[in-house]
């Protein structure tokens, strides 16, 4: 019960989709985020970083300190949430052991139970594994945005910090 009770979460958790739109007008330097069974970050035509790792991204954003600690959390938890994902999955699989008692009638409800504790323990760590996957989108996110807000929105990147002028006229606010 506990194998079928997972396996439907793990099929109904699973991303299924694509964004199908790319933005035109971009900042030089600007980070834009894509979702293609996976979060991405792409400056123009550049991809940057994809979760749950986000390698590249604290580099990218490392002049911007909030961004770059964010994108730090984001790697810190995308790591974690692979490996307690992981060990969800593995201990569920391991939990089919238990099914053993089925056939060894003099230790059934030592095999049996086995079997469930391992699954609940897997579940539990692949629900955890889940927690962490939306913090480290989420953290991955926040660096975009501080970036973006500080850098490269005005047109600048970490590695070359020169702004380009505004096009058009400035605006005016009236009094």
């Amino acid at each position: 019960m506990a194998l079928v009770l997972c396996c439907a979460i793990g099929l109904c958790s699973t991303g299924c989709a694509t964004t199908r739109y790319a933005p035109q007008v971009v900042a030089r330097g600007e980070l834009t985020l894509r979702y293609d069974e996976g979060f991405q970050m792409w400056t123009g035509d550049r991809p940057i970083a994809h979760g749950l790792r986000y390698r590249g991204l604290q580099e990218f954003v490392r002049c911007v300190p909030p961004a770059a600690e964010q994108a730090r959390r984001a790697t810190r938890d995308g790591t974690a949430a692979l490996v307690l994902s992981a060990l969800g999955g593995s201990f569920g699989g391991i939990s089919l052991g238990g099914l053993y008692g089925l056939h060894d009638q003099d230790h059934q409800a030592a095999w049996l139970g086995g079997g469930v504790a391992i699954a609940i323990t897997g579940t539990v760590l692949a629900g955890l594994g889940r927690k962490y996957r939306n913090s480290a989108n989420g953290h991955a996110v926040d660096a975009m945005n501080f970036y973006n807000d500080s850098v490269g929105s005005l047109g600048a990147t970490c590695d070359d910090l020169r702004y380009p002028p505004p096009v058009g006229p400035l605006l005016t606010i009236p009094q």
